[in-house]
């Protein structure tokens, strides 16, 4: 009983060991293949432990598609009778595993191809002639009788792929799917009855892999190309010219050290659409949609107020009110309902005085001409010289009911209400994050980190680890619009040979005139096998890509 405990203890920690051994050799050898160019295999042989188990021969064959895609091709084969019975001049097999399948599956890689984790789609065809399976595992159903037939279908599949050294890795995958099986089931014995013809479909497992793999074609890569051939031209019969070969060459990307927040000023926004009782500028909590409005409010002020970085610095809420009615009695109402809000917050947080405040925006004739505009209203176009003319608002009305009544009606019942809106502004500062604490929170509140604090993260961990990459587009991700973020993150992407992602960062760059963003445009071209762009690119950068421009001149020079 003790060696019983051992044994099942051991088996235990091997199993919680095991895909922690696996992932830390794997971080390992992707952290020196990045380091020193090496690429991952263009396609694999690969065999599956498990069918080696039940004497099935099978081989798998998989090529690279793209950078997040590629094609599995699986073939197995078992042969053999395991166990077989002789009367008199007749043999037959009591136990058989025989068959033949063929299985085809389209994956789509989360990181790069080859590397973590991926789906896939799969069909499956095999042709079967099976008995006496044993029980157990297998049914008393699958243990006596006999079934010949087609089996086929379809299936999705998860897997992941640890690569442990440039050629050898191993992979798990499972699948389930649609199976269809045709066949005819009769006793294990020879078949004196007429057998039976059976139909059935199910949804169930259709792969369990556990996959040792065999890189081909594995090529080493400069840090930022994909690899480029080398080409040995064949010399003129007559003239014994040494061979040329091609000139791989060795760019590299450049990064902005971003400017520093000497203050990190946020805001948060929104609108809230509270009702009153008409003439009433007071707020009540329960009247019709107030509640939803106001805990919209709440959980912004309440996320905020939270946070031990942040600290706020004032709140703006300005009333507005629909153009129905004189525009002074509006603008009044306006300023009232604004300081009904501002009454109510200071009430529920006791905020201090003064950091509040409100004011009364009137009318929204820019919000009418913009909502009227995308309207689908019959004859609104003829309101909407009227709203944006320069009569006086009390007369635009007027002329608005006179110009088309019916589109006035509608609009005052479907967009005046929209225009009827208290907006309010919510003001912070977040003081400064040191390195250890910023990525704490760099994954769940970037946006409290400025972009220089996030630079200084990325530059804790080695240029073009997976860490270093992750960082850089954190920062494009919390700073979309900012010229230097998008620049940061193309450069580590080209570190990593991701030209998908450097592409599409640098296509968001504002200002193309940036000797940076020429730089890694010029490298972005080369991969992308425009080599005449990449060269306009490196002479805009002029100084910066100076090394750059130089490396492509060697390579142009290497292929006349």
């Amino acid at each position: 009983m003790k060696l019983q405990c051992k044994l099942i203890l051991s088996a235990l920690a091997a199993a919680v060991m095991l895909p922690a051994t696996m992932t830390a050799q794997t971080k390992k050898w992707d952290d020196y293949r990045a380091e020193h160019g090496i690429a991952l295999p263009t396609w694999n042989i690969k065999t599956n432990l498990l069918s080696d188990l039940t004497g099935s021969l099978n081989l798998a064959l998989e090529f690279r598609l793209g950078n997040h895609a590629s094609l599995n091709v699986v073939g197995q084969h078992n042969p053999f009778k395991f166990r077989a019975k002789t009367e008199g001049d007749l043999t037959w097999a009591q136990t058989k595993w025989w068959h033949l399948a063929v299985q085809p599956e389209l994956r789509v890689w989360f990181s790069e191809t080859f590397r973590g984790h991926f789906l896939g789609v799969h069909g499956h065809y095999v042709k079967y002639d099976v008995a006496g399976l044993p029980h157990p595992p297998f049914s008393d159903w699958m243990h006596n009788w006999r079934f010949e037939g087609d089996l086929y279908g379809a299936g999705i599949a998860w897997g992941h792929r640890w690569n442990f050294s440039r050629r050898w890795g191993l992979e798990l995958t499972a699948g389930v799917g649609y199976v269809h099986v045709d066949h005819t089931r009769c006793t294990i014995e020879p078949c004196d009855d007429a057998p039976v013809r059976e139909k059935r479909d199910y949804f169930a497992p259709t792969k369990l892999g556990v996959n040792l793999i065999f890189g081909l074609d594995t090529k080493r890569a400069a840090p930022v190309a994909e690899p480029v051939p080398v080409v040995v031209p064949v010399p003129e019969p007559a003239v014994a010219a040494p061979a040329k070969v091609r000139y791989e060459p060795v760019f590299t990307p450049v990064f902005i050290i971003p400017e520093a927040e000497l203050v990190k000023a946020r805001n948060e926004s929104g609108s809230a659409y509270l009702e009153f009782p008409t003439g009433s500028a007071v707020i009540n909590p329960n009247y019709r949609n107030n509640a939803t409005e106001l805990a919209r409010i709440d959980e912004m002020i309440y996320r905020v107020k939270s946070d031990p970085d942040a600290t706020i610095t004032g709140i703006t809420i300005v009333g507005n009110a629909s153009p129905e009615g004189s525009f002074l009695n509006n603008l009044s109402l306006s300023q009232k309902r604004a300081e009904a809000l501002r009454t109510h917050l200071n009430r529920v947080y006791g905020f201090a005085h003064g950091l509040i405040t409100a004011r009364g925006g009137g009318e929204d004739w820019p919000g009418l001409s913009k909502l009227a505009a995308g309207s689908y209203i019959p004859g609104i176009e003829s309101l909407l010289a009227i709203i944006d003319g320069s009569a006086d608002y009390d007369a635009r009305e007027r002329m608005m009911m006179a110009a088309n009544r019916s589109a006035y009606t509608a609009m005052k019942q479907e967009i005046y209400p929209r225009l009827r809106r208290t907006d309010y502004k919510l003001d912070f500062e977040v003081a400064p994050i040191s390195i250890e604490r910023g990525k704490e929170i760099m994954r769940t509140n970037p946006r409290n980190l400025s972009l220089n604090e996030l630079f200084l993260i990325a530059q804790t961990y080695r240029p073009g680890s997976e860490e270093f990459r992750e960082v850089n587009e954190i920062a494009a991700r919390a700073f979309p619009d900012n010229d230097v973020a998008n620049i940061n993150a193309a450069a580590a992407a080209i570190q990593r040979g991701d030209l998908t992602s450097a592409a599409s960062f640098l296509d968001k760059v504002r200002d193309r005139s940036r000797v940076e963003w020429n730089n890694n445009m010029g490298i972005v071209a080369f991969m992308q096998g425009d080599s005449a762009h990449a060269a306009q690119h490196f002479r805009a950068a002029g100084y910066t890509a100076g090394a750059n421009a130089a490396e492509l001149e060697k390579h142009l020079e290497s292929i006349r």
